[in-house]
Protein backbone atom coordinates (compact mmCIF):
# COMPACT_ATOMS: atom_id res chain seq x y z
CA UNK A 1 0.00 0.00 0.00
CA UNK A 2 1.06 3.43 -1.30
CA UNK A 3 1.60 6.91 1.04
CA UNK A 4 -1.47 8.05 -1.16
CA UNK A 5 -3.55 4.85 -0.34
CA UNK A 6 -2.72 4.87 3.32
CA UNK A 7 -3.61 8.33 3.50
CA UNK A 8 -7.13 7.72 1.84
CA UNK A 9 -7.56 4.45 4.26
CA UNK A 10 -6.98 6.88 7.50
CA UNK A 11 -9.33 9.89 6.05
CA UNK A 12 -11.76 7.35 5.53
CA UNK A 13 -11.46 6.05 8.86
CA UNK A 14 -11.29 8.94 10.78
CA UNK A 15 -14.76 10.40 8.86
CA UNK A 16 -16.58 7.08 9.74
CA UNK A 17 -15.52 8.26 13.60
CA UNK A 18 -16.63 11.21 13.28
CA UNK A 19 -19.75 9.95 11.66
CA UNK A 20 -20.20 7.60 14.36
CA UNK A 21 -19.78 10.21 17.27
CA UNK A 22 -22.41 12.46 15.29
CA UNK A 23 -24.85 9.75 15.52
CA UNK A 24 -24.03 9.03 19.31
CA UNK A 25 -24.85 13.07 20.13
CA UNK A 26 -27.74 12.98 17.78
CA UNK A 27 -29.41 9.84 19.43
CA UNK A 28 -28.42 11.11 22.99
CA UNK A 29 -29.58 14.71 23.11
CA UNK A 30 -31.93 14.10 25.42
CA UNK A 31 -30.00 12.41 27.82
CA UNK A 32 -26.88 14.04 27.22
CA UNK A 33 -27.65 16.85 29.76
CA UNK A 34 -27.98 14.43 32.60
CA UNK A 35 -24.41 13.06 32.05
CA UNK A 36 -22.49 15.97 31.09
CA UNK A 37 -19.38 13.51 32.32
CA UNK A 38 -19.50 11.16 30.04
CA UNK A 39 -20.47 11.26 26.23
CA UNK A 40 -19.25 11.59 22.75
CA UNK A 41 -17.42 15.23 23.51
CA UNK A 42 -16.02 13.82 26.75
CA UNK A 43 -14.32 10.62 25.59
CA UNK A 44 -11.31 10.25 23.67
CA UNK A 45 -11.11 9.09 19.79
CA UNK A 46 -9.42 5.82 20.63
CA UNK A 47 -12.33 3.75 22.67
CA UNK A 48 -15.17 5.03 20.02
CA UNK A 49 -12.46 3.79 17.28
CA UNK A 50 -12.36 0.25 19.26
CA UNK A 51 -15.83 0.64 18.75
CA UNK A 52 -16.22 1.02 15.22
CA UNK A 53 -13.15 -1.38 13.77
CA UNK A 54 -15.03 -3.89 16.24
CA UNK A 55 -18.24 -3.44 14.35
CA UNK A 56 -16.36 -3.31 11.27
CA UNK A 57 -15.14 -6.64 11.50
CA UNK A 58 -17.69 -7.96 13.16
CA UNK A 59 -20.12 -7.04 9.77
CA UNK A 60 -17.33 -8.52 8.38
CA UNK A 61 -17.16 -12.21 9.72
CA UNK A 62 -21.04 -12.13 9.32
CA UNK A 63 -21.21 -11.28 5.47
CA UNK A 64 -18.32 -14.82 5.36
CA UNK A 65 -20.65 -16.73 7.23
CA UNK A 66 -23.33 -15.81 5.15
CA UNK A 67 -21.07 -16.03 1.76
CA UNK A 68 -20.61 -19.70 2.99
CA UNK A 69 -24.09 -20.52 3.40
CA UNK A 70 -24.78 -19.27 0.36
CA UNK A 71 -22.02 -20.50 -1.52
CA UNK A 72 -23.50 -24.09 0.19
CA UNK A 73 -27.01 -23.36 -0.92
CA UNK A 74 -25.94 -23.17 -4.55
CA UNK A 75 -23.71 -26.55 -3.81
CA UNK A 76 -26.87 -28.39 -2.66
CA UNK A 77 -29.65 -27.66 -6.10
CA UNK A 78 -26.56 -29.64 -8.37
CA UNK A 79 -26.68 -32.28 -5.22
CA UNK A 80 -30.24 -31.97 -3.58
CA UNK A 81 -30.49 -31.88 0.17
CA UNK A 82 -29.98 -35.58 1.28
CA UNK A 83 -27.27 -38.49 0.45
CA UNK A 84 -23.53 -38.68 0.67
CA UNK A 85 -23.14 -35.75 -1.55
CA UNK A 86 -25.13 -33.28 0.33
CA UNK A 87 -23.28 -34.55 3.42
CA UNK A 88 -20.25 -33.30 1.39
CA UNK A 89 -21.36 -29.74 1.27
CA UNK A 90 -22.32 -30.02 4.87
CA UNK A 91 -19.23 -31.24 6.04
CA UNK A 92 -17.36 -28.32 4.03
CA UNK A 93 -19.47 -25.49 5.23
CA UNK A 94 -18.63 -26.67 9.25
CA UNK A 95 -15.28 -25.94 8.23
CA UNK A 96 -16.25 -22.23 7.69
CA UNK A 97 -15.36 -21.21 11.20
CA UNK A 98 -14.00 -22.57 14.50
CA UNK A 99 -17.27 -21.52 16.76
CA UNK A 100 -19.75 -23.81 13.77
CA UNK A 101 -21.58 -26.41 15.98
CA UNK A 102 -23.61 -28.03 13.08
CA UNK A 103 -24.69 -27.59 9.63
CA UNK A 104 -28.27 -29.66 8.83
CA UNK A 105 -30.70 -29.53 5.07
CA UNK A 106 -34.33 -29.33 5.97
CA UNK A 107 -36.80 -29.77 3.18
CA UNK A 108 -39.87 -28.12 2.31
CA UNK A 109 -42.08 -29.85 5.53
CA UNK A 110 -39.60 -28.73 7.64
CA UNK A 111 -37.94 -32.57 8.63
CA UNK A 112 -34.40 -32.58 9.14
CA UNK A 113 -32.61 -34.37 6.24
CA UNK A 114 -29.02 -34.52 6.64
CA UNK A 115 -26.48 -33.45 9.55
CA UNK A 116 -22.73 -33.11 10.20
CA UNK A 117 -20.81 -33.84 12.19
CA UNK A 118 -22.07 -37.03 12.63
CA UNK A 119 -21.96 -36.68 16.16
CA UNK A 120 -25.61 -34.87 15.89
CA UNK A 121 -27.14 -37.23 13.55
CA UNK A 122 -29.79 -38.09 16.29
CA UNK A 123 -31.59 -34.87 14.93
CA UNK A 124 -32.45 -36.22 11.53
CA UNK A 125 -35.97 -36.58 11.13
CA UNK A 126 -36.79 -33.95 13.49
CA UNK A 127 -39.66 -31.63 12.47
CA UNK A 128 -37.97 -27.82 12.59
CA UNK A 129 -41.49 -26.28 10.94
CA UNK A 130 -42.12 -24.61 14.27
CA UNK A 131 -39.08 -22.93 14.69
CA UNK A 132 -39.86 -19.58 13.47
CA UNK A 133 -36.54 -18.76 11.13
CA UNK A 134 -37.07 -22.30 9.77
CA UNK A 135 -40.47 -21.73 8.55
CA UNK A 136 -40.48 -17.97 7.39
CA UNK A 137 -37.24 -19.37 5.40
CA UNK A 138 -39.29 -21.85 3.49
CA UNK A 139 -42.07 -19.74 3.11
CA UNK A 140 -40.83 -16.85 1.89
CA UNK A 141 -37.70 -18.33 0.13
CA UNK A 142 -35.14 -15.73 1.54
CA UNK A 143 -32.53 -15.81 3.76
CA UNK A 144 -33.01 -15.49 7.65
CA UNK A 145 -30.68 -14.09 9.02
CA UNK A 146 -28.95 -14.78 11.99
CA UNK A 147 -31.60 -15.97 14.86
CA UNK A 148 -30.82 -16.66 18.97
CA UNK A 149 -32.59 -19.98 19.31
CA UNK A 150 -33.41 -22.51 21.97
CA UNK A 151 -31.67 -25.29 19.28
CA UNK A 152 -33.30 -28.94 19.35
CA UNK A 153 -29.52 -30.10 19.78
CA UNK A 154 -30.21 -29.35 23.59
CA UNK A 155 -28.39 -25.58 23.82
CA UNK A 156 -28.47 -21.91 22.89
CA UNK A 157 -27.15 -21.31 19.81
CA UNK A 158 -27.09 -18.86 16.67
CA UNK A 159 -28.80 -20.34 13.86
CA UNK A 160 -28.61 -19.15 10.17
CA UNK A 161 -31.10 -20.07 7.48
CA UNK A 162 -30.95 -20.11 3.35
CA UNK A 163 -32.94 -21.52 1.19
CA UNK A 164 -32.20 -24.42 -1.13
CA UNK A 165 -33.98 -24.63 -4.55
CA UNK A 166 -33.69 -27.29 -7.45
CA UNK A 167 -33.04 -26.37 -11.08
CA UNK A 168 -36.32 -25.21 -12.06
CA UNK A 169 -36.27 -22.51 -8.84
CA UNK A 170 -38.95 -24.43 -6.78
CA UNK A 171 -37.82 -24.10 -3.05
CA UNK A 172 -37.04 -28.03 -1.85
CA UNK A 173 -35.62 -27.06 1.76
CA UNK A 174 -33.28 -25.33 3.43
CA UNK A 175 -29.55 -25.42 4.95
CA UNK A 176 -28.59 -24.48 8.25
CA UNK A 177 -25.44 -23.31 10.12
CA UNK A 178 -25.39 -23.15 13.51
CA UNK A 179 -22.61 -21.67 15.83
CA UNK A 180 -21.57 -21.11 19.65
CA UNK A 181 -22.43 -17.07 19.62
CA UNK A 182 -20.01 -16.79 22.60
CA UNK A 183 -16.92 -18.57 20.88
CA UNK A 184 -17.85 -16.70 17.36
CA UNK A 185 -17.83 -13.49 19.50
CA UNK A 186 -15.32 -13.60 21.50
CA UNK A 187 -13.16 -14.52 18.67
CA UNK A 188 -14.00 -11.83 16.12
CA UNK A 189 -13.14 -8.91 19.29
CA UNK A 190 -10.70 -10.60 21.09
CA UNK A 191 -8.07 -7.98 19.02
CA UNK A 192 -10.56 -5.01 20.16
CA UNK A 193 -10.57 -5.48 23.73
CA UNK A 194 -9.88 -2.85 26.16
CA UNK A 195 -7.66 -3.86 29.35
CA UNK A 196 -9.03 -3.93 32.71
CA UNK A 197 -12.62 -2.94 33.46
CA UNK A 198 -12.90 -2.00 29.93
CA UNK A 199 -14.81 -4.76 27.63
CA UNK A 200 -16.51 -4.85 24.69
CA UNK A 201 -19.54 -7.27 24.79
CA UNK A 202 -22.81 -8.42 22.89
CA UNK A 203 -26.45 -8.91 23.50
CA UNK A 204 -29.43 -9.40 22.49
CA UNK A 205 -31.78 -5.91 21.78
CA UNK A 206 -35.24 -6.87 23.04
CA UNK A 207 -34.45 -8.65 26.44
CA UNK A 208 -30.89 -7.73 27.00
CA UNK A 209 -29.66 -11.38 26.92
CA UNK A 210 -25.98 -11.44 26.75
CA UNK A 211 -24.67 -13.44 23.82
CA UNK A 212 -21.02 -12.67 24.39
CA UNK A 213 -19.15 -10.99 27.43
CA UNK A 214 -15.19 -11.60 28.76
CA UNK A 215 -17.01 -12.19 32.55
CA UNK A 216 -18.08 -15.91 30.87
CA UNK A 217 -20.71 -16.53 34.24
CA UNK A 218 -22.76 -14.01 32.56
CA UNK A 219 -23.32 -16.10 29.36
CA UNK A 220 -27.10 -16.34 28.50
CA UNK A 221 -28.35 -13.69 31.66
CA UNK A 222 -30.94 -11.43 30.56
CA UNK A 223 -32.90 -8.04 32.17
CA UNK A 224 -34.69 -9.89 34.49
CA UNK A 225 -31.38 -12.00 35.70
CA UNK A 226 -31.13 -11.79 39.52
CA UNK A 227 -27.76 -10.55 39.10
CA UNK A 228 -28.93 -7.49 37.71
CA UNK A 229 -31.44 -6.16 39.85
CA UNK A 230 -29.94 -4.30 42.44
CA UNK A 231 -28.66 -2.20 39.66
CA UNK A 232 -31.46 -0.27 38.54
CA UNK A 233 -29.32 1.85 36.36
CA UNK A 234 -28.31 -0.98 35.00
CA UNK A 235 -31.89 -2.06 34.36
CA UNK A 236 -32.47 0.86 32.75
CA UNK A 237 -29.56 0.75 30.10
CA UNK A 238 -31.20 -2.36 28.91
CA UNK A 239 -34.88 -0.64 28.45
CA UNK A 240 -33.05 1.77 26.81
CA UNK A 241 -30.80 0.01 24.40
CA UNK A 242 -33.86 -2.51 23.50
CA UNK A 243 -35.40 0.74 21.98
CA UNK A 244 -32.45 2.98 21.13
CA UNK A 245 -30.09 1.50 17.70
CA UNK A 246 -27.49 4.15 19.04
CA UNK A 247 -26.54 5.54 22.53
CA UNK A 248 -24.68 6.25 25.67
CA UNK A 249 -25.04 5.92 29.85
CA UNK A 250 -22.84 5.30 32.70
CA UNK A 251 -24.15 2.77 35.33
CA UNK A 252 -22.82 1.55 38.50
CA UNK A 253 -21.87 -2.07 38.66
CA UNK A 254 -19.61 -5.04 39.45
CA UNK A 255 -15.84 -5.25 38.42
CA UNK A 256 -14.76 -7.75 36.78
CA UNK A 257 -13.90 -10.13 39.19
CA UNK A 258 -17.65 -9.05 41.12
CA UNK A 259 -15.37 -7.65 44.16
CA UNK A 260 -16.33 -4.18 44.31
CA UNK A 261 -19.00 -1.93 42.09
CA UNK A 262 -17.69 0.43 40.24
CA UNK A 263 -18.88 3.46 37.61
CA UNK A 264 -19.16 2.45 34.50
CA UNK A 265 -19.80 4.21 31.03
CA UNK A 266 -21.24 2.26 27.67
CA UNK A 267 -21.56 3.06 24.27
CA UNK A 268 -23.94 0.71 21.99
CA UNK A 269 -24.33 0.37 18.00
CA UNK A 270 -26.59 -2.09 16.44
CA UNK A 271 -25.18 -5.31 14.68
CA UNK A 272 -26.79 -5.28 11.38
CA UNK A 273 -28.82 -8.24 10.52
CA UNK A 274 -32.62 -9.72 9.23
CA UNK A 275 -32.98 -11.95 12.09
CA UNK A 276 -32.40 -11.01 15.59
CA UNK A 277 -31.71 -7.44 16.73
CA UNK A 278 -28.37 -7.16 18.31
CA UNK A 279 -26.15 -4.43 20.22
CA UNK A 280 -22.72 -3.90 20.04
CA UNK A 281 -21.48 -2.74 23.74
CA UNK A 282 -18.11 -0.51 24.43
CA UNK A 283 -18.31 -0.57 28.32
CA UNK A 284 -15.22 1.92 30.18
CA UNK A 285 -14.16 1.82 33.86
CA UNK A 286 -14.86 5.62 34.45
Amino acid sequence: MNDIEKNIKKNLRLKSLMVLMIILGISCIACASNELGFGPQTTGGEPLWRLLTASDAMNANLSRMETALEDASLALTETGIDGPAANAVLLNLTRTDPSVIDCITIDASGIVQEVEPESFESVKGENLIGQSQVNDTIRTGMYSGIHFINAVEGFQAIDSEMPVFDRNGTIIGTVSLMFNSSQFFGNVLKSFQPTGNSNIWVSRADDATILFDTDPSQAFFNKSSSLYQDYPELLSLFDRMSLERTGYQTYDFLDEVHSKIIKKGCYWTTIPNRGTEMRLVLTLEL
